[in-house]
């Protein structure tokens, strides 16, 4: 049994707001639910594959304070994984995760940033990403 997603999820600048902004977990939790499932959803050629989004995390999880720098660096790494990402599953994750890295601006919303990639991450797995 697959869990498919009828559709790509949309997620809103208000939503990637109240999560970095404004630490709503609620939020964060509904939404990295429903973007792990669709990350992690259809045949396997149209999956992100963990070790994709696993590069990602990684990055963030090495930077172990803000660095607003370091932050707006991610951006093109970001862009260049996209790129190379034939489902385009890896662009619709890097148009969100910029919209939440422009919101970044200190160490309290870089570790709301950290704590939605994870949640994100998680997610993906628990729905069967390998």
């Amino acid at each position: 049994m697959e869990n498919k997603p009828d559709k790509t999820p949309s997620v809103g600048d208000g939503e990637i707001k109240e999560i970095i902004v404004s630490k709503n977990t609620i939020i964060l939790n509904n939404v990295a639910a429903k973007l792990g499932e669709f990350y992690a959803s259809g045949k396997e050629n149209e999956k992100l594959s963990s070790a994709q989004i696993r590069n990602i995390l990684d990055r963030i999880q090495r930077m172990k304070k803000f660095d607003r720098d370091e932050i707006q660096l991610l951006r093109p790494a970001l862009a260049y994984a996209a790129g190379r990402d034939k489902t385009g599953k890896l662009k619709h994750l890097q148009q969100i995760l910029d919209k939440a890295i422009m919101q970044v601006k200190d160490e309290n919303t870089f570790k709301n940033l950290r704590n939605f990639f994870e949640a994100i991450v998680a997610y993906h797995r628990y729905h069967g990403g390998k």
